[in-house]
């Protein structure tokens, strides 16, 4: 498995870094010490299950499950290395197994028909149906999809490694397409478009954050920020790894809509949706999305912190140490914030940056928690899915 992966530009350097590293996420130097609080209460896991099928030295998973709706109820989906894609119900139980042609590191959207939307390193989209098991349909990428696709009204949008965005309808039929200027070095997590009223927001790995129409796929704006991707060590990349956030002016108290872009070891910075320009920006390093609840903004940080800024002047309102490595998070269930850090720890806190609970798994965690109706999804690079409460 891991020679295909290494056939993509994108994880030459990656995949041979992320399973030699063992203390950062690209990082070679000594991890900074500090002090980090400890929970009285522990979380516990429901359960947990083998996604890749593992064999020695297999590159890390880092795809991330979807949670949807099927005719019996809830059910996750997720991709693996082993070339499949598995549905479970909420109880962790497999229901349908389905191949794939390569490692499946998307994500899934779920359309508007029931049918989900799951993609793979070779560049494959698969429509599947997991009523039943099978695939409705297949179309064949120039490059690798590892990033999750997203609704735009009936059909949905997909970012590629290779900077082209998609749009297609629920049958798998190409609207239309936008190629931006291929990017150098990259990371192996890749962000996905934002959708906001007619337009489409893509934070793309050469650094350009561009504004499309959504109907046709049109230019709008392009915006380059500060970064380095054609760095000589990957400990001096700087590259769009999340997501961007929707911050929109009745929610943040200030006068415009924003897009918060946050960047792998360098700043988040906040455009303005009319013209993409620099509203506002933080030094702070994240390879996570950052959370909006209110007024407030949640991100954390790649030395182990969890903050909290003001969403209308960016103000750090407080700042919670919780772990020596790299956090990814936070997401929101039941009226707590989740975090997972590098070493496979996962944290509880409450909005005010309380910690109320941790468990440690094993493995690695690179991605952020997935939130279901009655518990926490968290993948870890050695393909197992933990349920948490």
């Amino acid at each position: 498995m891991l020679s295909q992966l290494l056939k993509l530009p994108l994880l030459i350097g990656t995949a041979l870094i992320l399973s030699a590293c063992s203390i950062g996420f690209f990082a070679s130097e000594e991890v900074e010490k500090k002090t980090v609080l400890t929970a009285d209460s522990e979380i516990s896991v429901v359960w947990s299950v083998d996604l890749d099928q593992r064999r020695p030295a297999s590159a890390p998973g880092m795809s991330n499950p979807a949670v949807v709706q099927g005719e019996q109820g809830e059910a996750i989906v997720a991709g693996a290395q082993d070339r499949r894609v598995r549905v479970f119900d909420a109880n962790g139980s497999e229901i349908h197994r389905m191949a794939m042609s390569a490692a499946g590191e998307s994500g899934g959207l779920q359309l508007a028909n029931g049918l989900v939307v799951v993609g793979d390193v070779d560049g494959k989209l698969f429509g599947l149906d997991i009523n039943t098991g099978s695939v409705a349909w297949s179309v064949e990428l120039a490059s690798a999809l590892m990033s999750r696709p997203v609704p735009v009204g009936d059909d949905f949008i997909v970012q590629t490694e290779n900077n082209q965005v998609f749009r297609f309808t629920p049958n798998g039929a190409k609207v239309w397409s936008f190629s931006g200027p291929p990017g150098g070095l990259g990371i192996q997590l890749q962000p996905s478009p934002v959708v906001h009223r007619d337009h489409i927001y893509v934070a793309m790995k050469n650094g350009d954050v561009v504004a499309l129409k959504a109907d046709n796929g049109s230019f709008l704006w392009q915006r380059q920020l500060l970064l380095n991707n054609n760095a000589a060590v990957l400990s001096e990349l700087k590259v769009p790894a999340a997501t961007p956030v929707l911050i929109l002016a009745e929610l943040s108290g200030r006068h415009e809509d924003m897009l918060a872009v946050p960047i792998f070891q360098s700043d988040i910075f906040f455009l303005s949706l009319r013209d993409g320009s620099t509203l506002m920006n933080r030094v702070i390093s994240s390879k996570s999305s950052p959370l909006q609840v209110g007024k407030q903004i949640y991100v954390a940080d790649t030395k182990g912190a969890l903050s909290m800024l003001d969403a209308a002047g960016g103000e750090t309102l407080w700042k919670q140490e919780l772990s020596n490595g790299e956090l990814a998070g936070p997401v929101l269930w039941q009226e707590n914030l989740w975090v997972a850090d590098e070493f496979g720890k996962v944290f509880r806190l409450s909005l005010d940056g309380k910690l109320l609970a941790t468990v440690e798994l094993a493995g690695r965690i690179d991605l952020a928690p997935v939130v279901s109706s009655d518990g926490v999804l968290v993948r870890n690079n050695h393909g197992t899915l933990f349920k948490l409460r």
